[in-house]
């Protein structure tokens, strides 16, 4: 049976995998389109992601996070696998009895330590679905998960 450990690490990827892959079905010319005054462009998806993950990763580090400093969408989608990447490294540094405490997210929330890394993969997929509403506002109407899983 996997460990919590191995089943974040496994969803980080596979979440941080998936968003990249399918900002790839929206055309390069409306990646920072937004669809509407709130919403979130996928380039400004992408950089939440990475800024995000990067975050989380330090908070179980205990250390700086890295900096997102790029609007370009191919280095915002390296940097998330990167900073996925990094949340993975981050797990495994967590010892059981750290496991067992409580993380405070760099947003002030506190989470058991073995549902806060859990986090980034929920975080990517809600942000995958948004990036999956804008290919469909743009017309895109394939399944593309089932697509390519077959």
């Amino acid at each position: 049976m996997p460990t919590v450990r191995e089943v974040a690490k496994e969803a980080t990827m596979n979440s941080a995998q998936m968003l990249c892959k399918d900002t790839t079905y929206v055309p390069s010319e409306k990646l920072n389109w937004r669809p509407m005054e709130h919403g979130k462009s996928v380039v400004m998806i992408l950089s939440e992601i990475a800024r995000s993950d990067f975050e989380i990763a330090a908070v179980i580090l205990g250390a700086p996070a890295k900096k997102v400093e790029t609007e370009d969408c191919e280095e915002l989608k390296k940097l998330v696998i990167q900073s996925a990447e990094e949340v993975c490294k981050a797990i495994d540094s967590l010892s059981d009895e750290a496991l067992e405490g409580a993380l405070t997210m760099p947003w002030g929330g506190v989470f058991p330590a073995s549902h806060a890394i859990l986090l980034p993969a929920s975080h990517m997929n809600y942000h995958d679905g948004q990036i999956n509403y804008i290919q469909l506002l743009l017309g895109d109407t394939r399944f593309h998960w089932i697509e390519d899983s077959v």
